[in-house]
């Protein structure tokens, strides 16, 4: 395989690629192979019409050609090459014969070339790690004790507190009604818990099928342009519901996997301790990131993906169906420019320090991912849905990695150390069989 590369300026680059006959040979006669036993009504086996098998090996080639041969000879190139490409590539050209070298050419973007860290200009604000309390671990069986309660019908009287409601709420801001998707319908939670906080106090004392209508500041149940603004909203609860908790006795022990409250006490404190310390890493890492993409301000970015992001933002409408304004594109830009940074920063970190993915914890996840949705990790990937999200979680673990790596060559291996992820594990020990 023959490779030649072309510097087109920043991060631009032309890869001529030429596939050897020989190397390509077999693959021309399996196509060829393939379009003989093709029969054609109105033809004998093995009989077409003039100039049918010659258009038809050059379509059938090309889209084989497309599919599964150039992503491997592109893969190929770019390890030769020592390219690490920023982008898809932003244009391919084909060119093959069936007694000829199959050749490309392609051009790319390439992730840029990064500074070496600056590790003096980074700080970060180290905090002493909180005691488990008795609180804590008494608050996390009251948790525990929620995930086993029975729920019943309240026959009578009114909502109260730690009852679960389910109710509709139809909001209009300064007279218009809010976007759909943020009206709520047919929605339950628990009176005092930590969803729809604004409701809590609006249902108590409101029997089923009752209605009022109520001003209220919207909060976190809302999307961030509503969060703070005051709506009114018309109420309707449609359920009452009882919570009933079970009693902390020898069966709901060996429901969690434990003889004793002892056991299961001690279980908790531990898992508690370690999300605490992964509590604290979370702290470091989002104290780090913007320190680290500050220092790749004056990086090259791949222009492609820049233009992509600023047409759409430019086809894209508000909640109102109104055009974004030209502070919010350029908001969403930067935004976009500093996750590329981000993105460049983790792989550069990544490959930089050899570090490997811990395939251990990503498997850890990607199990409770599926068990939510009631499937098993396997047909969870079987799913587009579930091999979307595994793309998600390698991404988002291989940036929790890269920065773990720069916290404990900032404050030491013993801190980073002890935020290792077993903290997960430990919490599904403890509820394996919730």
């Amino acid at each position: 395989m023959k490779v030649q590369v072309q510097d087109l300026g920043k991060l631009r680059r032309e890869m001529q690629i030429e596939i050897p006959f020989d190397e390509i040979r077999g693959e021309y006669q399996q196509v060829k192979d393939q379009l003989r036993n093709t029969r054609l009504r109105g033809f004998r086996p093995g009989k077409f019409p003039k100039g049918w098998m010659k258009s038809r090996f050059r379509s059938s080639m090309a889209y084989e050609i497309r599919e599964r041969l150039f992503p491997q000879f592109y893969s190929r190139a770019l390890q030769s090459e020592n390219l690490i490409p920023a982008v898809p590539p932003t244009s391919l050209n084909i060119d093959f014969d069936e007694k000829k070298p199959l050749s490309f050419k392609v051009e790319l973007e390439i992730a840029p070339t990064l500074p070496e860290i600056d590790y003096d200009k980074l700080a970060l604000e180290e905090q002493e790690l909180d005691e488990v309390t008795d609180k804590d671990i008494d608050d996390m069986l009251q948790q525990l004790r929620r995930a086993r309660s029975v729920r019943e019908p309240k026959e009578a009287g009114v909502v109260e507190k730690g009852n679960l409601v389910t109710f509709d709420a139809r909001g209009t801001l300064d007279g218009e009604p809010l976007p759909e998707e943020q009206q709520i319908e047919k929605s339950e939670f628990e009176v005092g818990g930590e969803f729809f906080t604004e409701f809590s106090d609006a249902v108590l004392g409101m029997a089923v099928e009752e209605t009022k209508t109520v001003t209220l500041e919207m909060g976190s149940t809302f999307n961030d342009e509503l969060q703070g603004k005051s709506a009114e909203f018309e109420i309707t609860v449609q359920s009452i519901e009882l919570l009933t908790l079970p009693e902390l006795d020898e069966e709901f022990f060996k429901s969690y996997g434990h003889d004793t409250e002892e056991d299961l006490r001690k279980a908790v404190r531990e898992m508690q301790s370690e999300n605490k310390k992964n509590n604290r890493m979370t702290d470091y890492r989002e104290q780090l990131l913007p320190q680290l993409v500050r220092q790749l301000e004056d990086i090259d970015l791949p222009e492609s993906s820049i233009a992509e992001r600023e047409k759409a933002l430019k086809e894209e409408k508000n909640e109102a169906g109104e055009e974004l304004t030209e502070e919010q594109i350029s908001q969403r830009m930067e935004a976009h420019r500093d996750r590329l940074r981000r993105d460049f920063l983790v792989d550069h970190i990544f490959r930089s320090a050899a570090l490997q993915l811990d395939e251990a914890t990503l498997a850890n996840r990607f199990s409770n991912a599926a068990g939510m949705m009631g499937l098993s990790a396997q047909d969870f990937y079987n799913h587009r849905y579930g091999r979307v999200m595994m793309n998600s979680m390698v991404a988002e673990l291989r940036g929790e990695q890269a920065l773990n790596y720069v916290i404990e060559k900032l404050i030491g291996p013993e801190t980073a150390s002890e935020a290792s992820d077993n903290a997960e594990e430990k919490q599904e020990a403890a509820t394996e069989q919730d």
